[in-house]
């Protein structure tokens, strides 16, 4: 009976001194489910809270990116309307000949255009949500412009944590105006008006300067919106890093191994398992073998 007791006290000491060794090798307190079933059940709970940290920081740097590419376009956009409110400003010059400046505005339409079909990740970014073709285009007789696409207004949304979405696209139809036949609502088919005008003798009217002043104002606030969209990925971005690393500390302090506790435990361990051997060999029957 007493051998058997100290049989398993010894086995018991063994057994925890290779756990030590082991977490010491590892640097793990946790090599396996059974070393801590509660411990491991909180570790595969915050590992996945990592998991989906990282992907709404994936979400967050592609949506950084779309806007960073929306806001070089309205850049464009917005110098091409100063740049039209120069070229008109210079039309109206009696000593100018107002036909001179059609071809102007014609390559700013184009260049408009271009803006308004930039694509970025295979997406157009002024198309709303639907990416089948360039959202704005000539119509079939190349008189007018038009909206290729349906869905123009729609938003483009991601998700930056597990409660919460963002749109980051900005609608054409709030850049552009909505497209319709000359004179039409939209900058481009009043500027193919204008360049018509331009193209017959006409001068630029008051009409004109008008459209294009608020143009440029409406492109300079849809910058604005912009810039407030990236800062509120950039601050959703600082706050997922903080979450990560909150999490990456609760997982530390369920799986980092004290080393020098755990020294401390390996030597305290050994002192009981030599202490255990010297008390067995004077208490445990001894066979004839120890006595030849």
């Amino acid at each position: 009976m007493m051998q058997s007791i100290f049989l398993n006290n010894l086995q018991n000491v063994k057994s925890q001194m290779g756990e030590t060794q082991e977490k010491l090798a590892t640097g793990k307190n946790i090599n396996r489910p059974s070393d801590d079933p509660l411990g491991t059940a909180r570790l595969l709970r915050l590992n996945n809270e990592i998991e989906n940290i990282r992907t709404y920081n994936n979400s967050v740097d592609e949506g950084m990116a779309f806007v960073s590419t929306t806001t070089s376009s309205l850049e464009g956009i917005q110098a091409e309307a100063s740049r039209l409110i120069t070229y008109m400003t210079s039309a109206r010059d009696a000593t100018k000949d107002p036909k001179d400046f059609a071809a102007k505005v014609q390559t700013s339409i184009d260049n408009l255009l271009a803006y308004a079909n930039t694509k970025y990740g295979g997406k157009y970014i002024f198309g709303g949500t639907d990416h089948s073709e360039k959202p704005y285009g000539m119509d079939s007789t190349n008189t007018y412009v038009e909206e290729k696409t349906t869905h123009l207004d729609g938003e483009q949304k991601i998700r930056i944590s597990s409660s919460s979405t963002l749109q980051i696209n900005i609608p054409g139809r709030d850049v552009f105006g909505t497209v319709g036949n000359p004179p039409g609502t939209d900058i481009f088919n009043s500027l193919i008006d204008l360049k018509n005008r331009l193209a017959a003798g006409e001068t630029p009217t008051d009409a004109d300067f008008k459209t294009l002043n608020d143009f440029n104002d409406n492109v300079l606030s849809e910058l604005t919106v912009a810039g407030n969209l990236y800062n509120r990925l950039s601050d959703a971005k600082s706050l997922l890093e903080s979450q990560r690393q909150d999490v990456e500390t609760l997982m530390g302090k369920v799986q980092e191994v004290d080393v020098a506790r755990a020294i401390v435990d390996l030597k305290d361990l050994q002192t009981t398992m030599d202490r255990t051997l010297q008390i067995s060999s004077y208490v445990l029957p001894k066979s004839l073998l120890d006595y030849l």
